[in-house]
């Protein structure tokens, strides 16, 4: 069986493909449709989603008789190459509107919100209502102190509120310049709180696609991928409002608000504690309506008509949304987590809430929809594939196995499109001709990713939209592995036996809790029942006080340090170790385990494998591993034969031969047990490189390094590179290009 693993992990196939988004964002060409797709499938990637996008132009415009003729092209060019397609629900983003037509069909299904005022002092707009009135008494300071609701007996200090029902004026963006953002006909949000608007969104798109594609659903044809959806649309000023819908005021009540609540929701509240409460009811209330409203009817939908509920909900804090989606998915984007913040950026969470959320759902699939206007802030194409890769890395580690790069571009024609999100990270950019070593390293990680299980040592209690940080901060930085749980999960899906929790296929005996989570009557009672049966549990700020300890580790990297993120998969029966280095500089050290059987390497960018002996060790075999930066070691034990043990070889540095630009020649003495590895300390943006006149490979990724040895000969050798500089040169900042640090080391390895 390990056998057949190892060549899975050679081709794992179209379905752990990227799908990345691809912006149709210019005046479609059937033609220029199935070239690209053709060029897609010839660099490896076997999917993709179709994406409306601004600048899309089509007879009809969206939805039209000629656009459904382009996606039956597509979908036919697509099922020739036995690719996969994934629909986006909408033009642009966010979803929920159908490009405005649900407004414009109804102009009352526009996104809603409540705010209040002085009884008789304003006139209501249009399609407004006047829903609730209260007495309000504010204190000198001008604080809420109580309401009255009765509208007899109503002291002289108190005034009278008027609570209106009203719209948020929202908007999405859409697909025409004069369409984005503040501009006159962008297209209306609608109330995502309302399920009849959820139901035309779903007529005008899901159904309209249906009725043209059908016999693809299923097949060809995936998913629908919903893109953060937003309650209150776009460009919207609320201040002094909050989003709200018709009965929303008993949705809210049945959450355990009350009118004294609702009024501190849009007035300054004395009470603290009053308003905090209010705060968390309202999220609550918001929340589970949504999850019913539209993530729901969404969800029912795409699994009655054979495809998935893809894409992902606004925030990198909402796991408890996932439960509607059949591929929970999340969305790095704007630089939200890099190097320098990954374990303490608020949205450092976002991979492992959709990764942990389809753990517990018993889900083989998680997605991140990643790269989008990732590039510097002040230069948006000055986006490296270096960089890229650390994010990938970074959603691997947290377990993360489907990858939707956002976004491919149809067209970099005029500055409408090449300066509309950018960069393009597939065809429009300077490493595309080598984006079938990338889509291969994507698949075999998201194919290592799935339907597998990742030994946690912890189960992390979270909020519905809130989850932990800096408490979980220790665990990363010492190689411990915890996955996050909401308390209604945790509340309504676990089964606690004998001090264990139960979560489809995982099982736990230690529960971390965030002293800052608020836990609710049921949640408490939950815990105690696994307290009393035996288990552990921890409540505090910082977990890593309760793990110095009480944590073990029958698996580590010897060399553990805050920048290395230590995985244990368990694949098919079979261990796996994945050691990821998320820093600027290479760690050596061990991998120990008290696992038993023969141990490979396998390497993600070729697929191929190889031997790596075992030593002896007090807490059972070690391994040797070096981590470069911004890189991962996969190494895989097969169980089912013994370990073997021996000396792995060792490389010795003989020469080191410094490269200038006037001449690129170095030594080399012998060829008999003799590697010669080509480094650069920086390389700016993409290194062509040839050695002897023979083309000897591409630099696009840390370290920078290069195995020429089987390019070389002895006597005098020539390494000659070519740079191609960012692509911000071209449709944005000028970036210096270029190399640093040239060097030829020479090993004797033994």
């Amino acid at each position: 069986m390990f056998d057949i693993l190892t060549n899975i992990f050679k081709n794992p196939g179209a379905s752990f493909s990227p799908l990345p988004f691809w912006f149709w964002n210019d005046e479609l060409n059937e033609e220029e449709l199935v070239r690209q797709i053709d060029d897609f499938h010839k660099k490896g990637v076997d999917g993709f989603v179709i994406h409306p996008r601004m600048g899309m132009q089509v007879e009809g415009g969206y939805l039209s008789e000629t656009y459904f003729h382009m996606i039956e092209a597509c979908l036919a060019a697509a099922k020739k190459r036995r690719m996969l397609v994934v629909l986006y629900d909408e033009a642009m983003y966010p979803s929920g509107s159908a490009h405005g037509l649900v407004v414009q069909q109804n102009p009352l299904l526009a996104a809603r919100c409540l705010y209040a005022r002085p009884t008789g002092s304003y006139e209501l707009a249009e399609g407004e209502e006047a829903e609730l009135r209260m007495a309000l008494r504010f204190n000198a300071d001008g604080k809420l102190t109580d309401v009255i609701t009765d509208t007899e007996d109503v002291p002289a200090d108190y005034v009278w509120y008027d609570f209106i029902l009203g719209f948020t004026g929202g908007t999405i963006r859409g697909i025409a310049p004069d369409e984005d953002d503040g501009c006159p006909n962008a297209p209306k949000a609608a109330d995502l709180l309302n399920a009849e608007a959820t139901d035309y969104f779903i007529y005008y798109t899901h159904e309209a696609y249906y009725q043209r594609f059908g016999e693809d659903f299923g097949q060809t044809i995936i998913g629908i991928f919903t893109d953060e959806p937003s309650l209150t649309g776009r460009c919207a000023d609320m201040t002094g409002k909050i989003s709200w819908t018709y009965d929303f005021h008993e949705a809210f009540g049945e959450e355990g608000g009350n009118a004294m609540m609702l009024a501190s929701l849009l007035f300054p509240t004395a009470d603290k504690r009053i308003a905090k409460d209010a705060e968390y009811i309202y999220k609550m209330a918001l929340n589970r309506r949504l999850a019913v409203s539209y993530y729901g009817k969404l969800s029912h939908w795409c699994r009655t008509h054979g495809v998935a509920l893809m894409g992902h909900p606004a925030s990198s804090h909402d796991m408890a949304l996932a439960a509607s989606f059949d591929v929970p998915g999340q969305d790095l984007v704007w630089r939200m987590v890099t190097p320098e913040n990954a374990l303490t950026s608020m949205d450092s969470v976002l991979a492992k809430c959709s990764a942990d959320a389809a753990r517990h759902l018993g889900f083989s699939r998680n997605s991140c929809e990643c790269f989008g206007a990732c590039g510097l802030q002040d230069n948006p194409w000055d986006f490296t594939a270096a960089e890229m890769m650390w994010q990938l890395n970074f959603l691997f580690a947290r377990g993360v196995n489907m990858i939707i790069p956002h976004a491919f571009f149809y067209s970099l024609r005029t500055a409408l499109q090449s300066d509309e999100r950018p960069p393009d990270v597939g065809p429009g950019n300077i490493w595309w001709s080598e984006y079938r070593t990338l889509a291969n390293y994507i698949k075999r990680l998201s194919w290592l990713n799935s339907t597998n299980h990742n030994n946690p040592q912890y189960l992390v209690i979270t909020m519905e939209d809130n989850l932990p940080v800096h408490s979980v901060k220790y665990l990363y930085e010492n190689g411990y592995t915890f996955n996050y749980v909401t308390i209604e999960q945790l509340i309504n899906n676990a089964h606690i036996h004998d001090g264990i929790i139960r979560l489809d296929r995982y099982q736990y005996d230690t529960l971390l809790v965030d002293s800052r989570i608020r836990l609710t009557v049921e949640a408490v009672k939950k815990i105690g029942e696994f307290v009393t049966g035996g288990g552990k549990m921890y409540r505090g700020n910082d977990f890593g006080e309760y793990v110095k300890k009480h944590g073990k580790k029958t698996s580590y990297f010897d060399a553990q340090n805050p920048n290395i993120r230590f995985v244990h998969l368990t694949k098919s029966g079979y261990p796996f170790f994945l050691i990821f280095n998320e820093s600027n500089e290479a760690v050596s050290g061990h991998l120990i385990t008290d696992k038993s059987g023969a141990c490979r390497r396998f390497d993600p960018f070729t697929g191929k494998t190889e031997t790596v002996y075992a030593g002896m060790h007090a807490d059972g075999l070690s391994y040797p591993v070096t981590v470069e930066p911004w890189s991962v070691v996969i190494l895989g034990l097969n169980t089912d034969v013994l370990p073997e043990l021996g000396d792995n070889p060792t490389d010795t540095v003989r020469e080191i031969t410094a490269l200038g630009e006037e001449g690129h020649t170095f030594i080399c003495r012998t060829v008999e047990d003799t590697v010669c590895m080509l480094k650069f300390a920086e390389v700016n943006d993409r290194c062509d490189v040839t050695v002897n006149g023979e083309k000897a490979g591409v630099l696009l990724y840390k370290p920078f390094t290069l195995d020429i040895t089987k390019f070389c000969h002895e006597g005098e050798n020539t390494v000659e590179w070519t740079v191609t500089e960012s692509a911000a040169n071209r449709y944005g900042k000028p970036k210096a290009g270029g190399t640093i640090g040239a060097r030829v080391e020479v090993y004797t390895r033994k």
